[in-house]
């Protein structure tokens, strides 16, 4: 998942689609909802973490005044033999044309595998503290790694939504010490409606996204094409 403040109905279905982490639209009554999505592949940072296998995921969010908690959930996840579960909670608000969001996102892998061995509980485990700031349909987003160990990712979008179309610039930051593993991607969405969403994304830059012990086709620089079928429930 990705994450803004006062998302429309056609930014949510760009989000999901590009598996950004976007948050529940703020709102100062609380409210529960849900979210539904299936896409031929799973588009993260610009890699097919899924490779070839397509995606099917869900979510549940809940928000009062600004705060949110919510869990989100994906048939597959980076490592093989994944699936991915992910726990965040945050707070976001707008000023007129001006937003921020800030939140805590906990990545959860059952069934990771690394060179054929399953990771112990948590060892595989990811986290990143996110702040997002927008004003009017620009937003300018950066992922924070937080886990203990040597590996602390960036991730920084800047994003820019017109009518039914959202163009990203993604760059990735590894912690890694090792060369080779940052690289950046653009990438264009075209929401053909409230559920259906397009998506062509393009990494540049040699390296792995996840390095050796991710699935060994994420990294591309050839382009890919995305499609997304979403649907959102309002479970007031």
């Amino acid at each position: 998942m990705k994450k803004t403040t006062n998302l429309t109905a056609t930014a949510l279905a760009v989000a999901v689609a590009t598996g950004a982490s976007f948050a529940t639209p703020q709102s100062a009554l609380a409210d529960t909802s849900a979210t539904v999505s299936v896409s031929n592949m799973y588009l993260w940072r610009g890699q097919n973490i899924s490779n070839p296998s397509p995606q099917v995921a869900g979510s549940l969010d809940y928000s009062n005044s600004g705060f949110y908690v919510g869990v989100w959930g994906s048939s597959e996840g980076p490592f093989d033999g994944s699936s991915e579960i992910d726990l965040y909670a945050g707070y976001g608000m707008s000023f007129g044309d001006f937003g921020f969001d800030v939140s805590y996102w906990k990545y959860l892998y059952p069934g990771a595998q690394v060179g054929g061995v399953e990771c112990d509980l948590g060892d595989c485990d990811l986290s990143d503290a996110v702040l997002s700031l927008s004003y009017g349909p620009v937003a300018l987003t950066g992922y924070f790694g937080v886990e203990s160990g040597s590996t602390k990712d960036k991730y920084y979008t800047l994003s820019g939504t017109m009518s039914s179309f959202t163009l990203l610039y993604g760059l990735y930051q590894s912690g890694e010490s090792a060369d080779g593993m940052d690289y950046s991607h653009l990438q264009l969405s075209y929401a053909f409606n409230d559920e259906v969403t397009f998506t062509v994304s393009k990494a540049s830059e040699d390296g792995y996204g996840l390095g050796a012990s991710s699935r060994s086709t994420v990294f591309t620089e050839n382009p890919l094409f995305q499609v997304s079928y979403s649907k959102s429930f309002d479970l007031k």
